[in-house]
């Protein structure tokens, strides 16, 4: 009678949990998909995937998944594919020559991988001739009228704008997409996992351990301008879990602010370190390019960073590639480079030291 009574009521529970509505369904779906992403959700069901991204829908009828053929117009869509071992469905790129993946030279020279334009055309006749499943693009206004084309002929575009989220966690959950995308649905979840719990430890071991009074500044001048993010924005938040100081902490919104250099000057004249320093390999040309640089005591100290250790000699940084899925590395250089006795037997490794 028990065992009855227990499989009765296994029996109404599963039905009582088959009963939710299916918006219910939805909404719980939506929900438990992304943590830190905000500009992105996945709408699912028995029988499709919607997703909503950069203002943009586009939906799939689950029988044609996994996606076997896609052309990509973003070096991040590119990191995401190698991270699941789904690049052997990627059939074209555009902007290829600015891709630091080395896989992608590969595929243009042995023909598996087809060039299809750059960020400021696109060859459609190609595209429309190898029609692939899926096309990856970033909401680049000055490609609307090729994407419309493409839509017009039956091609699925997926916008995916990874670099508008403000946490880099939110950036690793877009593997999530990619999963449900290519069947990787398991290995996407598992990934994030691991970047999420590697990010938190070393986080924890920075915020715990780390001592003293570490400020910095941000970025370096382009043209007559000084680009520095909000504290809002994921660079300030990365310093901030790194425990660093960063000068313009003060300062919200969502877009950069655009200084001078005596603004800029003025408040990190003293700070302890410079970081993201782009344009430069080395100090002297750093102060070749704007001699006031050399004001700074961080400059004075050689404490000055930039991001280009993993640059090719085309001009390519797997910063921006690896780097959005692997945040938990980027803190863990920025840990290094504050509190270096922490991490005494770590080397950087998207970042270096000028000298």
């Amino acid at each position: 009678m028990i065992k009855k009574i227990l499989f009765s009521s296994v029996i109404i529970l599963a039905i009582s949990s088959c009963k939710q509505t299916k918006e219910e369904s939805k909404i719980e779906s939506k929900n438990n998909t992304f943590l830190f992403a905000k500009n992105i959700s996945i709408d699912e069901n028995e029988t499709s995937i919607t997703i909503k991204s950069s203002g943009n829908t586009v939906s799939f009828d689950k029988k044609e998944l996994p996606i076997k053929t896609v052309m990509v117009e973003t070096a991040s869509a590119i990191a995401y594919l190698d991270d699941l071992g789904a690049l052997n469905t990627l059939k074209s790129v555009s902007d290829a020559d600015f891709v630091y993946n080395p896989k992608i030279a590969e595929g243009i020279t042995n023909k598996s991988i087809l060039k299809i334009g750059s960020s400021n055309e696109l060859f459609t006749e190609i595209i429309l001739k190898n029609k692939p499943q899926l096309i990856i693009a970033s909401s680049n206004p000055v490609l609307a009228k090729f994407h419309q084309q493409l839509e017009q002929n039956g091609i699925k575009i997926l916008y995916l704008d990874e670099y508008k989220e403000q946490n880099p966690l939110g950036q690793v959950e877009y593997l999530k997409v990619f999963g449900k995308l290519f069947g990787k649905e398991i290995e996407a979840n598992s990934r994030v996992n691991m970047v999420n719990n590697s990010y938190d430890s070393i986080k924890n071991i920075i915020q715990t351990q780390g001592k003293g009074q570490v400020s910095t500044v941000v970025n370096n001048m382009f043209g007559d301008v000084w680009y520095v993010p909000t504290n809002d924005l994921l660079q300030a938040k990365l310093i901030d879990d790194a425990k660093g100081n960063y000068i313009f902490k003060d300062k919200k919104g969502a877009s950069s602010l655009s200084l001078t250099f005596e603004e800029v000057y003025t408040k990190g004249k003293s700070a302890n370190y410079w970081i993201n320093v782009s344009g430069a390999n080395s100090l002297a040309e750093m102060k070749a390019s704007y001699p006031n640089y050399a004001w700074f005591d961080a400059f004075k100290k050689g404490n000055v960073y930039a991001y280009n250790k993993r640059m090719n000699e085309k001009g390519s940084n797997d910063y921006f590639e690896q780097g959005i899925l692997r945040p938990d590395i980027v803190l863990n250089d920025l840990g290094k480079i504050f509190y270096p006795n922490l991490f005494p037997n770590y080397d950087l490794y998207f970042y270096q030291q000028l000298k």
